[in-house]
């Protein structure tokens, strides 16, 4: 970040008055992850950042009778020993393991991973099977969006100039889930492919149905006709098969250095059918 200021608010109050004073040129930084990696390259350029890694507003893991709320500046290492994630939110539990290294996630905030807005981002393709909402903030006013609909393209958000993510808002509900990524190796890597079931169950019937995959169209993608097919019925192989086959006409991907379009498509089939046996299978339905 050469030649750039760094200004550090309080909280959110002194954000927003202290914004008319500073470069209009701005950056918001908290873990920095993908920000100061941009800037570094070029990619990304700021007269000033505005470092809201210690704004209070955006910190901590907090449950009330419908939700789970969870600040945008709380670390993806804080998610994977929080007590609520892993009894509310298995989906969001079993990505974090896939998420960077070990050390990344010690700096990067779940609500950067969501703002950067990467096809392939873990954190946001679990939250949206999840059926996570986003808050957003603008000069102390605020609103609520699905968190699918925030993400417009590639490095696009719906997010207006200034506007921050402060929290998302997950709504409890019983279910299973899995986490299926294919990468470059096992972990530490970009995904060419991941998959989010999230499934209530009802015996061995699915009741409701929610599927996220990553990589393969120009935002996190929600298959809303594969999840449509497999609620109402029996989690079996049969059943299995024919949501791999509508997920594939659901995807859009591209070919680039890390796969080719038609591989991302045959995968996100395959590994759907792999996360569908692995719910299945705990309740020993398949």
């Amino acid at each position: 970040m050469p030649h750039a200021t760094v200004v550090k608010p309080a909280n959110l109050k002194a954000l927003w008055k202290l914004l008319p004073s500073i470069s209009p040129k701005r950056k918001y930084l908290a873990g920095g992850t993908d920000l100061v990696t941009g800037a570094n390259t070029g990619l990304n350029s700021a007269e000033t950042w505005v470092d809201i890694s210690d704004l209070k507003e955006l910190r901590g893991i907090k449950e009330t009778a419908a939700a789970v709320i969870i600040g945008a500046g709380v670390k993806i290492s804080e998610l994977e020993g929080s007590r609520l994630v892993g009894r509310w939110l298995p989906v969001l539990h079993a990505a974090i393991p896939h998420f960077a290294s070990p050390s990344l996630r010690n700096m990067a905030t779940i609500g950067g991973n969501a703002a950067n807005a990467s096809p392939c981002s873990d954190g946001a393709c679990a939250l949206c099977a999840e059926k996570a909402w986003v808050w957003l903030e603008l000069k102390g006013k605020r609103r609520k969006l699905p968190l699918a609909a925030l993400f417009k393209g590639p490095k696009k958000t719906a997010l207006k100039k200034d506007e921050l993510i402060i929290a998302f808002e997950i709504p409890k509900w019983k279910h299973e889930g899995a986490y299926l990524k294919l990468g470059p190796r096992s972990y530490f890597g970009i995904s060419k492919v991941s998959v989010a079931a999230a499934l209530e169950m009802d015996g061995g019937s699915v009741k409701t149905a929610s599927i996220a995959l990553a990589s393969v169209a120009p935002v996190p993608l929600l298959a809303r006709k594969t999840a449509d097919y497999l609620a109402g019925r029996i989690l079996n192989e049969e059943n299995a098969r024919t949501a791999a086959a509508l997920v594939k006409a659901e995807v859009s991907p591209i070919t680039d250095v890390r796969s080719e379009a038609a591989y991302r498509r045959e995968m996100a089939g395959v590994l759907l059918a792999r996360a569908l046996g692995r719910i299945g299978r705990r309740g020993e339905n398949l």
